[in-house]
């Protein structure tokens, strides 16, 4: 059996593996408590909700029943010593054992399905659990890992300078130092020193070019790895100015104006936070623009035909409702059929979870959309690749 425990949603290891599995599988979502006071009400409302999914397993008599027993015990399941976050997520199968705690809040849910049941974790899929700000400044730039635990400093990389000042220290661009009283170096008193008339206020634009190519290079190399947004903080010049020359691909569009200096960082972290939301219902809006735009033949949004042309790989961007109610039924990988049905058993399945997935394995984009947002007022639709 696979054991793991995974810090979020991020954590997760190997999707293609948890979606993957065959059933039966048993999902639980939980809040955790923030005190340490709180945990035996919690302890309580664990046994009472395995007993009633218990009670269900074994009205229908499902194989499910023999899972049951090694999460039954909230302390077991729970691992206080290593819990964060205000959720915790339990995949329990024949040869899966996964917790992952989450940041955001999920009530109690359990569910036993053919597959893992997902779309709770839909919501927080989309969002950027770890992203950065860099605050522009000419005394102090700073890089900043931002994630649900807080904000913490981390260096741009050894010899990238940090401030205006410690670049002209550093290094001065040879082409910018005019009248030079020789070629190389002086000698005597002044050996070392470099003369010319270059060093004013005139040609403080072009120094400011060659201050934030490096501090984008210090970018580049400490997340040369990975590709988390980042939100540029500064004054609109020093922004605009530093967007001309940063090559990194996920750089935000939007920032956050205003001198580095001038927010908590608590503030910082919040107005960043609010920035990524906004571009997060633009992406949507635009894809939603798509959809209208696009031909009948490349679009869908009946249940079926969509949970269909996902398995078949053809969906490159699902819409799923955030409210939409679940639309149980069954698979015939057999007659390529969906049957939908309403009643409650093991054996089914919701048919939007089971789209969500197979999305997902097969590389497509999943958005959580408001319900007055879906076209046709669908639970599902999707723009498909062929």
């Amino acid at each position: 059996m696979n054991t793991r425990t995974s810090p979020g949603i991020r954590g997760i290891p190997d999707w293609k593996t948890l979606l993957s599995c065959t059933g039966p599988c048993l999902s639980i979502y939980s809040p955790i408590p923030t005190e340490p006071s709180e945990r035996h009400l919690y302890a309580v409302r664990w046994k009472s909700g395995i007993k009633e999914l218990e009670s269900s397993l074994t009205k229908h008599n499902s194989p499910a029943l023999e899972l049951i027993s090694e999460i039954s015990d909230w302390e077991h399941t729970y691992q206080p010593d290593e819990a964060h976050g205000k959720s915790l997520a339990v995949f329990r199968s024949k040869d899966i054992f996964q917790r992952v705690y989450l940041e955001d809040k999920i009530e109690w849910q359990a569910v036993a399905a053919p597959h893992f049941y997902i779309r709770p974790l839909l919501p927080v899929l989309e969002k950027d659990h770890v992203f950065y700000i860099l605050a522009l400044s000419q005394k102090d730039t700073r890089l900043l890992r931002c994630t649900a635990e807080g904000a913490t400093p981390v260096e741009l990389g050894k010899g990238v300078p940090t401030s205006f000042d410690q670049y002209l220290n550093l290094a001065q661009p040879d082409h910018l130092l005019e009248n030079r009283s020789s070629a190389g170096p002086s000698s005597g008193n002044s050996k070392g020193v470099l003369f010319g008339t270059a060093s004013g206020s005139e040609d403080k634009p072009e120094h400011m070019n060659h201050f934030f190519k490096q501090v984008d290079n210090g970018l580049k190399e400490h997340l040369k790895q990975h590709s988390e947004p980042v939100v540029l903080m500064g004054v609109e010049y020093e922004m605009a100015l530093y967007r001309v020359h940063s090559t990194y691909t996920n750089l935000v569009e939007e920032g956050i104006h205003g001198a580095a200096g001038s927010l908590k960082l608590g503030e910082m972290v919040t107005k960043a936070s609010e920035v990524l939301d906004r571009r997060r219902a633009k992406k949507l809006d635009e894809v939603l623009h798509e959809y209208e735009r696009s031909g009948q033949q490349l679009l869908t949004n009946t249940v079926a035909d969509t949970v269909l042309a996902a398995h078949d790989g053809r969906v490159r961007v699902l819409l799923i409702s955030a409210s939409g109610q679940e639309q149980t039924g069954t698979i015939d990988e057999a007659t390529h059929s969906v049957k939908i049905r309403k009643e409650d058993s093991p054996d089914q399945e919701d048919l939007l979870n089971d789209a969500a997935a197979q999305t997902i394995l097969h590389g497509g984009q999943v958005l959580v959309t408001p319900q007055e947002k879906m076209p046709g007022q669908s639970p599902l639709a999707a723009i498909l690749r062929f």
